[in-house]
């Protein structure tokens, strides 16, 4: 029940950041330096691709025993395994969109466990408004903005160490790479529909491609949901033999249980 609550507290506070955070940028909207590249910014060179496929092609993935041992590190299996890998790829999906939104900002991470952001108790402080009209960089922007906009994402990163989060950022990378494709290719689209080449890129734009990759990672979460939540998923013979085994397994305990159950009561 508190975990609901802190939960529905920080969405509370999100929205209502996001919507001061906005009105606010009617002022001092300019940066002193923009890069050449968001100046005359051109689509990269990677194809273009059917996102709504792709989604569909994400949620049909089906993780191998092998996948859920690699990811986990082999030292827990079942329904834990499965909330560890759940929630190892939602920190891993958002981390890759900010990996993708830094390169195209030229921005460095705000500091070594950035993917984390700013924990909850690091929100409440005075003064955050001011700073935000007063930063005349993009760095200094995005190192104001980034942390709590990841922290609210990536609320169970502290679970996690490094090296688990980077082994599940190249095994997304590998095996799902339309995730990254996806985050890039929103994100460009932003700077494309700009209607006017001259056209100023100030705070406003960089809070928008900060919005459009926060959607983004929705609907890629949303696929993974789907993706966790396919009980009939297996990738090969020896899959779904161990799968089958496995339920028949369980069923075997099951039934023991109730036969222990009925002779304890006699």
């Amino acid at each position: 029940m508190w975990r609901t609550l802190i939960i529905f507290l920080l969405l509370a506070i999100h929205i209502y950041a996001r919507r001061t955070s906005y009105s606010s940028l009617s002022e001092n909207d300019e940066f002193d330096v923009i890069p050449d590249s968001l100046k005359n910014f051109t689509r990269s060179s990677s194809p273009q691709i059917d996102v709504n496929k792709e989604l569909k092609r994400i949620e049909s993935t089906c993780l191998s025993i092998q996948d859920i041992n690699y990811l986990t590190g082999g030292s827990i299996a079942g329904s834990i395994a499965r909330e560890f890998n759940e929630k190892l790829f939602r920190i891993c999906l958002n981390t890759i969109g900010f990996e993708e939104l830094n390169a195209m900002l030229e921005v460095r991470p705000p500091d070594s466990r950035w993917y984390c952001g700013e924990p909850f108790e690091d929100w409440f402080y005075c003064g955050l408004e001011a700073k935000k009209a007063a930063a005349n960089t993009i760095q200094e922007y995005f190192d104001l903005i980034a942390p709590r906009q990841i922290g609210f994402r990536n609320y169970d990163c502290e679970w996690f160490f490094e090296e688990q989060v980077r082994r599940g950022i190249a095994f997304l990378d590998k095996k799902m790479p339309s995730v990254r494709q996806i985050h890039r290719q929103k994100l460009e689209e932003v700077l494309l529909l700009r209607q006017d080449a001259e056209e100023v890129f100030g705070k406003r734009k960089v809070y928008y491609l900060m919005d459009t990759k926060q959607s983004t990672s929705r609907l890629l979460n949303d696929a993974m949901y789907v993706l966790f939540n396919n009980q009939k998923c297996c990738q090969d013979k020896d899959d779904c033999e161990e799968k089958e085994r496995m339920e028949m397994q369980k069923n075997k305990t099951w039934n023991n249980l109730l036969d222990f159950l009925i002779i304890s009561r006699k």
